[in-house]
């Protein structure tokens, strides 16, 4: 049971993190913005999944994943979860606008 919280906690602190938490995504935004002007400027395209972590639910859910349990299976299943609740928050949240 503890391992399902755990899994279930990490997923929705992912989506908290790259959606709802508004004190960081000004800071996000600016950094991506720096990664891809330094990458255009010096032709680093070899480096753009490091860009896809800090803007990808699915992504960082299962890095953050595999640093914490240190399991794939784990992180696999935390990634897919990630996912789902961002699917359920984004079209869930459409009609109240």
């Amino acid at each position: 049971m503890a391992l399902l919280i755990d899994i279930l906690g990490l997923s929705l602190f992912v989506n908290f993190l790259l959606h709802w938490f508004s004190p960081i995504q000004p800071w996000r935004e600016r950094l991506v913005e720096k990664m891809v002007r330094v990458m255009v400027k010096y032709n680093l395209f070899f480096a753009e999944p490091l860009l896809t972590v800090f803007t990808c639910v699915q992504c960082l859910s299962l890095w953050s994943a595999l640093l914490y349990f240190q399991n794939f299976t784990y992180a696999l299943i935390t990634s897919f979860i990630a996912v789902v609740i961002e699917k359920i928050l984004k079209y869930g949240s459409q009609g109240t606008e």
